[in-house]
């Protein structure tokens, strides 16, 4: 399974699996991020799926608005900055490729093909 992430304004897409689009949402959050979809609490440190979950799980379909898209493009650059993002070298490429999209503003989120139960229910589908 794979996250797709297109522009409104370009439709350039790039492509990550879902936790690494998990792990850079979750480390925009510590590096000043506030977005609009999730709760304002701060979450834990821990890269645990069941933790993070409630905070990255409204983003994982659907759209993010410009202004959202721009702060998250801020936080993800200081992030850069720091060398947090190069902690995880899983996180180097996708990282780039989420800041090219952000930068043009709002994007959409999409699931890639082999979209799977989990996948759905992140999303908040109802699953049958």
């Amino acid at each position: 399974m794979t996250v797709e992430i297109a522009s409104l304004a370009s439709r350039r897409k790039v492509t990550m699996s879902p936790r690494a689009f998990g792990k850079l949402l979750h480390l925009a959050r510590f590096n000043g991020w506030q977005p609009e979809k999730a709760a304002p609490d701060n979450p834990s440190r821990s890269w645990d799926t069941e933790i993070i979950l409630p905070y990255i799980g409204p983003y994982f379909a659907g759209t993010v608005s410009k202004a959202d898209a721009h702060a998250l493009m801020r936080a993800l650059t200081r992030a850069n900055a720091t060398g947090e993002v190069a902690v995880d070298r899983t996180l180097l490429f996708p990282a780039m490729g989420l800041l090219d999209v952000a930068r043009e503003g709002g994007f959409e989120v999409h699931f890639g093909t082999g979209e799977t139960r989990q996948a759905r229910e992140l999303a908040g589908a109802a699953v049958a």
